[in-house]
């Protein structure tokens, strides 16, 4: 298929949607994409240490999903939230947030507003896995703190980075960046943002993962 604009796919989704498959359905066959490349890249994710970085938008959502599918694995899952959870701006978000507030036998959740910058910082670098998903396409302007220092984090380490649908920070339609995640794979819904082979470099492998869009819905 054709790589696409956030405004077309925007549409597409609003199609799904109103078809029957919800946005939350649709957040949760992205989510769990995420995690199967992680489990197919990591035979024994059960040994590795796996921050979540999850944003207050559906990126952020996405995200939480696939750290609860990672929990299956017995990985060592952190979902480390960039802000308040009063402040998650969409209600599949919400729900996912709730779901991981009660797994606290599976996972550990961190807050930005609760934790210290520095001590997020160090959770970051010491990973061996990190999932991006701070922002998602509706990317706007500059990138300002405390987001900036994290991405800054983000490729300071060595860890294997897996954006969520777009690398954070690249704008998904031009390619252009001031600042972004330098990720080894992008896990991308659908259909690839155009953005993505603008700025392939900063990718990694790009994997289009479906979210169970029916072709009906697919109309540009």
């Amino acid at each position: 298929m054709d790589a696409i604009t956030t405004q077309e796919m925007m549409r597409i989704e609003e199609r799904a949607h109103t078809m029957g498959v919800t946005r939350l359905l649709m957040m949760e066959n992205a989510g769990a994409g995420v995690a199967h490349h992680i489990a197919s890249s990591y035979p024994n994710p059960e040994r590795k240490n796996i921050a979540v970085i999850a944003g207050l938008g559906n990126n952020g959502g996405d995200a939480m999903v696939a750290a609860r599918h990672l929990t299956y694995y017995r990985a060592d899952v952190r979902v480390i939230l960039l802000g308040s959870s009063m402040d998650i701006r969409t209600e599949e978000a919400r729900t996912n947030w709730r779901i991981l507030e009660r797994m606290s036998n599976s996972l550990r959740l961190v807050q930005l507003n609760a934790q210290g910058p520095d001590d997020i910082k160090d959770m970051v670098v010491s990973a061996d896995i990190i999932v991006d998903g701070i922002f998602g396409t509706g990317i706007k302007g500059s990138i300002r703190e405390p987001h900036s220092s994290i991405i800054d984090a983000i490729n300071a380490s060595k860890a294997y980075k897996v954006a969520v649908d777009v690398p954070s920070g690249l704008d998904p339609d031009t390619g252009r960046y001031d600042k972004c995640v330098m990720a080894d794979a992008t896990v991308t819904f659908h259909r690839a943002k155009r953005g993505l082979f603008v700025s392939s470099s900063i990718c990694g492998k790009i994997i289009v993962w479906p979210i169970g869009i029916p072709p009906e819905a697919d109309v540009l």
